[in-house]
């Protein structure tokens, strides 16, 4: 595979360094470095050596990528003049949309951080103009290739649970008191939202990507910490298509930098439970544990399987993401990518109604759907 020319957009994020890490191992060649309206030089970019809200640097030679990069202050420029394929975008929430607008214009490919934007409203336009120049937009949602989702998604698909009452999910990280509430990421104006449009969008995007179907309405809680505007942690209630009832916790709530995760699937025929994400620091395997009442399960109805994730690729997350990303590049000259920005607005769509509600009360038909 030739090497794909990359111009990396927003080298402040706290992904930053796991990402330029993740670059290293992939056919591509990071050729320009860019944070909006800040002049730098390839000194200034310097590994994130202590955030206790998220990963550090882990082996990656940042100082080697800056220097071979160009370095550019405005993102209109990189995209026009620094020669790449693709753009790989960590930037805020209500600026990424001029970024991908100007990508398009240029038939320039991008990969990019979830959510992609504030709204739904703010993407959609883009994606039928990215459709219509044939550009490839793809969203980080990472956790789709995880082996455990990957197994739940065959189950599904193979009918395994029968007809699907019912699923279930928490996904809840560490206090706002480990994170840097200055960043961007926390602000209202420029996120829309916290711990809803920050991590818990993942389990979102994860219950329609393994249900195989979209959430249609939603009804939900938020709770907004006394000096802040977003939300600090998030309940929701749903419903799918086919009339699959969900319910979903996420927030800011662990008193250490961790996280604490839930997948469940009830069906007529089985049901099935799973943290699904990886706490290398406390396990070294995912379970998945799914019990049955079928025929062919009559000797064994409770059984688990634990899921290697391992880290040769990418000792930062997993070697799973390594496979995310390689599959973006493998796949968008096709467009046959893992995710795409059509997935990014349908998770948008969700999170619109799921704001709409926790303001206003009472359930809220998800748009677009």
């Amino acid at each position: 595979m030739s090497q794909t020319k990359v111009g990396y957009i927003g080298v402040d994020h706290h992904h930053r360094d796991p990402y330029l890490q993740l670059s290293a191992q992939l056919p591509v060649e990071m050729v320009a470095l860019c944070e909006p309206g800040k002049e730098y030089t390839a000194a200034d970019i310097q590994p994130h050596t202590d955030r206790p809200d998220e990963i550090a640097t882990d082996g990656a030679d940042i100082g080697e990528i800056a220097e071979r990069a160009a370095i550019y202050a405005d993102p209109t420029e990189l995209i026009a003049d620094a020669g790449v394929d693709v753009i790989w975008v960590t930037y805020r929430n209500d600026e990424v949309p001029g970024f991908i607008d100007a990508a398009i214009d240029h038939g320039v490919d991008v990969i990019c951080e979830k959510p992609l934007a504030r709204t739904a409203a703010d993407l959609r336009p883009l994606a039928e103009r990215a459709d219509e120049a044939d550009v490839t937009i793809g969203v980080n949602y990472i956790y789709r290739y995880a082996a455990a989702a990957q197994a739940l998604k065959a189950r599904v698909d193979d009918g395994f649970f029968g007809d699907i009452w019912s699923v279930d999910g928490r996904y809840i990280g560490s206090k706002l008191d480990y994170r840097n509430r200055s960043h961007y990421i926390y602000d209202d104006a420029i996120s829309r939202g916290g711990s809803l449009q920050w991590i818990g969008l993942h389990w979102i995007d994860l219950f329609m990507y393994v249900l195989g179907e979209p959430i249609t309405s939603v009804c939900a809680r938020s709770r907004t910490p006394a000096d802040g505007d977003i939300d600090e942690g998030m309940a929701v209630q749903f419903e799918t298509e086919s009339g699959i009832m969900g319910t979903f916790q996420t927030g800011y709530y662990l008193g250490e930098p961790e996280k604490d995760t839930r997948f469940a699937v009830y069906g007529e025929n089985a049901t099935a439970d799973t943290p699904l994400h990886h706490n290398r620091a406390r396990r070294s395997t995912v379970p998945l544990d799914i019990v049955s009442d079928g025929d062919a399960w009559a000797t064994a109805p409770k059984r688990g399987t634990e899921f290697e994730y391992g880290y040769e690729r990418f000792p930062a997350w997993g070697d799973y993401v390594w496979k995310f990303f390689a599959h973006y590049f493998e796949g968008r000259e096709s467009g046959a990518i893992p995710a795409d920005v059509h997935d990014a607005v349908r998770v948008l769509s969700v999170l619109d109604a799921a704001y709409e509600s926790a303001a206003g009360g009472g359930w809220v038909a998800v748009e677009g759907v």
